[in-house]
């Protein structure tokens, strides 16, 4: 049994190799979008366009903007001549948040009373529009505030909120998640395609071996991407990983585990190779919208936030946070770790049991 397992797993290595759809899959798509996410997705909002509405013209209005225009986070500080003006340069899309500081500011200040600002930002880009208010805030703050030493602000694990410290163990998750899942949803797939799913059924195997022997490959495979792109986190784009090399280890594979039993069930209800890449796309998407990559999982409707349990990715991206920029325990890891290795074992029950009744 063991001799057949291992023909097999040699078989399934030399299929993956020489189908060039599966290389490309292997070498190609990771690498450009690591490289490609690691500088797109970003929640920094830089390079903005704002309008400056001055009905004051005082001292203080213009150390205000002068405040804005020193800033690195505003491109462009336009001076606006109405209120009219400011509406149309945000229609136009020409600025993102106007400011307008109306006539008594100055003298609201002086009289240590509240001193009117309005800002306007362009609700069709909500995200952003909410950052720059919050740095045109921190501006104002930071300008008119009558105790600027009192405010000390720290960031914990990131103290320079470095986008390349979350993004790319984010992604070292999400592309071993997108390796695993369509080498697996093509492994049976492309047997039919290729005309040889019918010699696999008369050979001496059982249901239960070829399962294995369909696992194991496309697991070492993914395993190997995953340590290849958090090699590239950590040495080109400079991701500091103060964790245990033991904790990432034991979460890759348990990861790669969870997610193998969702790509053979996909393959084995698939015909061709296509039908196996979109089905795996169709389960890619959602378990990265709903895993917390982009958008924090507390965020989302109560009723749909019990469903991001079955996610493995939400599992593995809590793991990978912590082991890069936290240092976490081995008691803390293995409450992560364990839902994955159980979500791997369902998975792959139900994908045996679906394979035999195919086979059967």
């Amino acid at each position: 049994m063991i001799q057949q397992l291992l023909s097999l797993i040699r078989k399934e290595f030399l299929a993956i190799w020489s189908d060039k759809r599966s290389r490309i899959v292997i070498i190609i798509p990771p690498l450009i979008q690591l490289i490609l996410f690691s500088f797109a997705v970003t929640m920094e909002v830089k390079n903005i366009n704002i309008g400056v509405l001055d009905q004051d013209n005082s001292t203080q209005s213009q150390e205000l903007i002068r405040s804005l225009k020193d800033s690195d986070r505003f491109r462009e500080v336009l001076y606006l001549r109405s209120y009219a003006d400011l509406e149309e340069k945000i229609d136009t899309q020409q600025i993102l948040v106007g400011i307008e500081i109306a006539q008594n500011f100055s003298a609201s200040l002086n009289k240590s009373e509240p001193a009117p600002i309005g800002i306007i930002a362009d609700g069709r880009k909500s995200t952003s529009a909410q950052i720059a208010v919050g740095y045109i805030q921190m501006s104002i703050n930071n300008t008119f505030s009558k105790n600027k030493e009192s405010l000390i602000v720290r960031n914990w694990y990131n103290p320079n909120l470095e986008n390349f410290w979350w993004v790319l163990p984010n992604l070292v998750g999400s592309l071993t998640m997108l390796i695993a899942l369509i080498l697996t949803s093509l492994s049976v797939a492309r047997e039919r395609e290729l005309g040889t799913f019918e010699q696999l059924l008369v050979a001496p195997l059982s249901p239960s071996i070829l399962i294995i022997g369909k696992t194991i490959p496309p697991m070492i495979i993914s395993i190997v991407e995953a340590a290849i792109i958090f090699l590239c986190a950590i040495t080109f784009f400079g991701v500091p990983f103060i964790g245990s090399i033991a904790i990432l280890t034991l979460a890759i594979c348990a990861f790669v585990f969870s997610i193998v039993g969702f790509g053979l069930f996909i393959s084995s209800i698939s015909s061709t190779q296509q039908q196996g890449i979109l089905g795996a796309f169709i389960l890619l998407v959602p378990s990265i919208l709903m895993s917390g990559f982009a958008t924090p999982i507390e965020n989302m409707p109560s009723w749909l936030i019990p469903f991001t349990d079955l996610i493995a990715l939400k599992y593995f991206l809590i793991l990978l946070k912590g082991v890069f920029l936290k240092d976490i325990s081995w008691e803390i890891a293995l409450w992560e770790i364990f839902p994955m290795i159980v979500l791997g074992c369902i998975t792959l029950i139900i994908a045996t049991w679906f394979f035999k009744k195919r086979v059967t």
